[in-house]
């Protein structure tokens, strides 16, 4: 008797061929119904097969993370928050890690969550010698190396969130080669992880990209990491040439004026005077008087008084306001805000100058009254909701 050895695909096909004559005595709905419902079956045991997997991973993981946590984050907080600088090695000695480097690099992962527990809680006491020395002590560098580049997608994604979560190290050149990838998230995280971490020409895709679409989340995004840079001591950008990049990007550019006004930099206040006097855009010139105003560059007011009389509606309320804001104390500022209220036609605007004129100081004052005596009954309540101390009258003008 001669035996045969059936491997896996063969045992399949054996039992598909099994169910398929057992169902050709029966009607063809019937064996139609029958295969769609061992399919279905078949079906639901993989995804069960699956998911048992999935959740199995996913419970292993917790429970390394958990073992690691209850492990290290105690001596990491130590050691992070002591305001002496340690040696490496001390600290190895005091986290007691393991000593083969395997061990090491496989245990990367499961610190990760670790570190970000810490740093959210502790971001603003933390030494940050020790904090770069802890990280590399894990071996998170080469952790993060590796999954910025990995094939998934989604594992350089979370590495760029994690890097920037945890304030972590990675070499400029790993995210760059990402600046241009075709994956919008990717892109994007690349960015933003180089004008954070980058030393050498990190803004560069803002001044070169010319199909960059500059969104309201990318604004919040780069003011961030900004911030991050000018609190860490890094190069700052030249805002400027932001506003002189071509081809023009009008959210980029007006984007650049209003960090500039928020950083405080006077010394592009002639060159946003130079703009000022060019520019035909609302929105763009609207910017540019509030940073001029902001950043009391009191040289701009003869160039608003100039603007005034052909200004759209809005930018003379935003000239008003950056005169008050300046509050240069020239001669020429009351009389032509008092004859600004004279000219104008709506009770915005009105306001907005009567609100200009009471902050003034004395001379101000003076006018503020002189326009008070001259107006109609009509008009008093804008005057008396300026003077209401139970109003703080600057949230609705």
């Amino acid at each position: 008797m001669e035996f045969y050895t059936l491997n896996r695909f063969l045992y399949l096909k054996y039992y598909v061929m099994v169910l398929y004559y057992q169902l050709m005595e029966y009607p063809l709905l019937a064996r139609i119904a029958a295969i769609m419902i061992t399919l279905c079956v078949l079906f639901i045991l993989i995804l069960t097969v699956r998911s048992v997997i999935v959740t199995q991973k996913a419970n292993n993981r917790q429970r390394k993370i958990a073992r690691c946590r209850a492990r290290y984050y105690e001596p990491m907080k130590a050691i992070a928050l002591n305001p002496e600088i340690m040696d490496s090695a001390d600290m190895a000695q005091q986290l007691n890690l393991p000593a083969r480097h395997n061990a090491l690099t496989a245990m990367s992962q499961y610190m990760v969550p670790v570190f970000l527990e810490l740093y959210r809680n502790m971001a603003e006491s933390l030494n940050m010698t020790n904090w770069r020395r802890l990280q590399q002590a894990f071996r998170l560098p080469a952790y993060f190396d590796r999954q910025i580049r990995s094939r998934t997608m989604r594992d350089r994604i979370m590495a760029f969130k994690n890097i920037a979560d945890i304030n972590a190290d990675l070499k400029e050149a790993v995210a760059s080669r990402y600046l241009y990838a075709k994956d919008a998230k990717l892109k994007m995280n690349a960015r933003f992880h180089v004008g954070r971490f980058g030393t050498t020409y990190p803004f560069k895709v803002l001044e070169e990209d010319t199909n960059l679409v500059f969104t309201e989340e990318m604004m919040v995004k780069y003011h961030n990491l900004l911030v991050y840079r000018s609190k860490n001591n890094l190069p700052m950008p030249n805002f400027v040439q932001w506003c002189n990049r071509t081809p023009v990007n009008e959210d980029l550019r007006e984007f650049a004026v209003n960090e500039i006004r928020l950083f405080h930099q006077r010394e592009d206040c002639p060159d946003l005077l130079n703009m000022l006097k060019s520019t035909h855009d609302e929105r763009f010139a609207c910017a540019l008087i509030r940073a001029l105003g902001a950043l009391e560059y009191y040289v701009a007011e003869e160039e608003f008084r100039r603007r005034f009389p052909a200004a759209s509606l809005r930018e003379r309320n935003v000239i008003c306001e950056a005169l008050g804001t300046m509050h240069s104390g020239l001669p020429e500022v009351v009389p032509f805000l008092e004859n600004a209220y004279l000219l104008v036609t709506d009770i915005v605007s009105g306001m907005t100058i009567l609100r200009v004129l009471y902050n003034y100081g004395p001379e101000g004052r003076e006018a503020f009254n002189r326009l008070k005596q001259r107006s109609t009954q009509d008009y008093l309540f804008l005057f008396e909701h300026i003077e209401s101390p139970l109003i703080k009258s600057e949230r609705y003008a």
